[in-house]
């Protein structure tokens, strides 16, 4: 960041902690979306019945360019303009930005709501979660700018999850799997190393009866980043498991990126990365708000 940005000037340490702090808010959201991007060729499809995922190829079932991101990275880039517009959690104006992604395209890269699902659009045309269907994973998703938001203080963060969750989902379940993981994101937004020492159970295991898409899906993220060593190894692993592997992959690509930092992301990949620009606009400017209300409390 150059100090015309509008930033507090800051000696050479700060400056060196500011540049650390950006790796990690630029490396979640970058990572959320390049995660979704590199599931393409997995989505919907039976572990084993592809050819293992290695590389940024695009493909599968809406034959997307290399790098081309959907529902996931779209939800999340439009909670982050809401909140840095709204100061903050504002379901009401979260729910209009979904209404006109849904309903427009606005915010997606081909002007229509690819891979929206059948929870979420529920949701969005009623303006509340439906009891008649169970919630999908899409909160647990798009927190990442939230916890951007609320560097500062996880306890403002966490009053405001529910009222963020309920915008598209309503069941109990999944708030308390969304506030595990998004005190996840938190510590590695932070700079705190990744314990993955509370795994519950391995996500080889068979599902319990009682397993939520979201429960899964940190499950998933859990065991993709057990004795991971970089975002790569991290993401590629979790992509792998097919299925809903774009949540896997956004999912776990935010948390390594958060982790690992930005320059753990292969370059080559992040160059292909389609809205960079707009994601790394959006990362700095939670960051310059976060660091210009720190210096406003000292």
């Amino acid at each position: 960041m150059t100090p015309d940005a509008g930033l507090p000037d800051f000696d050479a340490d700060a400056l060196a902690a500011v540049a650390r702090l950006r790796s990690r808010f630029r490396g979640a959201l970058l990572g959320l979306a390049l995660g979704e991007a590199l599931a393409a060729p997995a989505q919907l499809s039976k572990p084993g019945s592809f050819a293992p995922i290695r590389d940024l190829i695009g493909g599968g079932p809406f034959d997307l360019a290399p790098g081309s991101w959907t529902d996931d990275t779209a939800m999340a880039l439009l909670l982050g303009q809401s909140v840095l517009e709204c100061r903050g959690c504002d379901p009401l104006d979260q729910l209009s930005r979904f209404r006109r992604w849904q309903r427009d395209g606005e915010g997606s890269l081909c002007g229509e709501c690819l891979g929206i699902t059948a929870s979420v659009s529920r949701a969005l045309v009623d303006g509340e979660a439906s009891d008649n269907v169970r919630d999908g994973a899409d909160a647990l998703v798009r927190v990442a700018p939230l916890v951007l938001w609320h560097y500062a203080d996880e306890q403002a963060l966490m009053k405001e999850l529910e009222p963020m969750m309920r915008v598209t989902c309503r069941e109990s379940s999944t708030l308390d799997t969304l506030t595990e993981f998004a005190s996840m994101m938190h510590g590695a937004i932070r700079g705190k190393p990744f314990n993955d020492s509370d795994r519950s159970r391995s996500a080889d295991m068979t599902p319990s009866r009682n397993e939520t898409e979201a429960s899964r899906a940190l499950a998933i993220v859990k065991e993709s980043m057990h004795e991971a060593k970089n975002w790569k190894d991290a993401v590629l692993r979790a992509v792998n498991r097919g299925g809903d592997a774009d949540v896997y992959g956004a999912t776990t690509g935010q948390l390594a990126g958060a982790v690992f930092g930005v320059e753990s992301i292969p370059a080559g990949w992040l160059a292909m990365l389609a809205g960079r620009p707009m994601i790394e606009e959006l990362a700095d400017a939670l960051l310059a708000e976060v660091l210009v209300r720190l210096d406003a409390e000292i």
